[in-house]
């Protein structure tokens, strides 16, 4: 009996220890997985400088310097000099001032100012920006920033942004211009927007604007966050924008504008209410035939005042590709202006384009969905065979030829004619006694078109047009002629004389 009882003992001992070991190894393989996760900061050791230099110079607690042999290859010993070399520290780890963020992307101009300089020099990818540190966009321009607890913004045309780390927080001041961020605390001159992290809503997604007259406009995609101004604070949630204007607090949360692809589904559906709204023309693009962009146009008022019918301008964005990243094209207009693609420097090429719509607070909807378009603003090739320009004619009939490009449509005169598959034409137009005007377009399927125009002078005394070539006017034509009269001939010598 007492044998069975230690036999048990023993038994649960064992799987006791199986089962310590078991979460031991568990907490040893999450420990890892949250050392990975870490957003680490790489910093250059100055030459002759020792461990513990580094870590009481960048570390809020130097005592642990420990920790960073964790992420770094090094000796153990603090006081033994390091070679001009860079380490991995973990940016929690950091003191705030000494907190890096980090350039991403950047389209067209972008200015950099270090705290302690006077003087912007141009921004470069992958360049370390610091506490105080100041990042100006110019017109068209953006850049993309990752801040030192690896959240994103990018930041618009025309901004001022300084950055600014704060405990626990991300924190960047807008002065002027507008930012799209996640997760990211901004302050602008009238208000502070933090985002609202909850499990579930672990990301938010949001855009600030600073108007001209210093008024904040805060857009959320994703999420929500608190806007505060004057002592009041706003939960502006997804779909949602707000404004805070100087020295008031923030209003009520209002709906944003609508998407193309929602304003598109309430049109087919007719849920629309009796709202009196035609929708800007956007029409399905094909990329083998369209030339266009169908947006902008009169977009009338509702009769009953409806947030999300408070459409007052469009956001148009063109690019190389699909991500954006080689915009070539980035500009808000009103929304009764026409957007024409022609009258734009967008040189010839495949594209795609997306659109959002703004109310009258300055509140940007959700942009689309990106759409291919091939452009083409060259006119096509036209070539006049006949007839030659101010020449006189005594024909009653002319002949009009010669060459366009593939596919185009030949208008001559107000009728059309059709061309082969080289693009060739050829008809025959009357003319009136005295000058002709003959008008001949071509337009091809961009909708781009040539005109030539040309002068002929139907009079008595003009020339014959070219005949047109025959059998009986070729070589062999002219020998089988000759022949045939000869016979002919001999034939009526024969009966005469018979």
């Amino acid at each position: 009996m007492y044998l069975k009882a230690i036999k048990n003992l023993k038994f649960k001992i064992k799987n006791y220890s199986l089962f310590l070991t078991l979460i031991f190894n568990f907490a040893f393989i999450i420990l890892n997985c949250l050392y990975a996760q870490q957003n680490l900061q790489e910093i250059e050791v100055k030459s002759g400088d020792t461990l513990w230099g580094v870590a009481n110079y960048y570390l809020k607690e130097p005592s642990k310097w420990p920790e960073i042999l964790k992420f770094n290859n090094i000796s153990a010993d603090p006081n033994n000099v390091l070679p001009g070399m860079k380490l991995k520290i973990p940016i929690v780890m950091i003191k705030e001032q000494l907190r890096s963020s980090t350039v991403i992307s950047i389209v067209r101009d972008v200015k950099i100012r270090r705290q302690v300089e006077v003087n912007w020099i141009d921004a470069q990818p992958s360049m370390k920006l610091y506490n105080k540190d100041g990042i100006r966009t110019l017109e068209n321009s953006y850049v993309g920033v990752k801040s030192p607890l690896g959240n994103f913004m990018t930041i618009g045309p025309s901004s001022l942004v300084i950055i600014q780390p704060e405990e626990k927080t991300d924190e960047t001041r807008l002065l002027s211009g507008e930012i799209r961020a996640s997760n990211i605390p901004i302050r602008t001159p009238t208000a502070f927007i933090m985002p609202k992290i909850t499990p579930k809503t672990p990301i938010s997604d949001y855009k600030t604007k600073v108007k001209e007259d210093q008024s904040t406009i805060v857009a959320v995609y994703k999420g929500a966050v608190d806007v505060t101004a004057k002592n009041k604070t706003v939960t502006v949630p997804e779909g949602y924008s707000t404004e805070v204007k100087i020295n008031l607090p923030p209003v009520e949360p209002r709906l944003l504008p609508p998407s193309m692809e929602l304003l598109d589904e309430k049109q087919k559906t007719g849920s629309m209410g009796n709202a009196d709204i035609e929708k800007p023309k956007i029409g399905k693009m094909k990329i083998e035939n369209v030339n266009e962009i169908n947006v902008g146009g009169e977009l009338s008022k509702s009769k009953a005042s409806s947030g999300w019918l408070d459409i007052t301008h469009y956001h148009i964005q063109i690019a190389k590709d699909k991500e954006f990243d080689n915009m070539v094209f980035d500009s808000v207009r009103p929304i009764y202006e026409k957007f024409d693609i022609k009258k734009t420097d967008v040189p010839d090429g495949r594209y795609f384009w997306r659109v959002s719509y703004l109310d009258s607070s300055s509140a940007e909807g959700i942009i689309s969905s990106s759409k291919e378009i091939l452009v083409d603003k060259t006119p096509p090739v036209l070539t006049i065979e006949e007839p030659i320009n101010n020449v006189r004619y005594s024909d009653k009939n002319i002949k009009v030829s010669g060459n366009t490009e593939e596919q185009s449509i030949v208008n001559i005169n107000g009728s059309y004619i059709s061309t082969d598959k080289y693009g060739k034409f050829s008809t025959e137009i009357p003319l009136l006694k005295g000058e002709n005007t003959i008008k001949v377009n071509s337009s091809d399927r961009f909708g781009n078109t040539t005109t030539i125009a040309l002068k002929v002078f139907q009079t008595q005394e003009g020339v014959k047009q070219q005949i047109r070539k025959s059998f009986f006017l070729t070589p062999v034509g002219i020998v089988i002629s000759i022949i045939t009269i000869s016979a002919l001939l001999v034939i009526s010598i024969v009966t005469v004389t018979g």
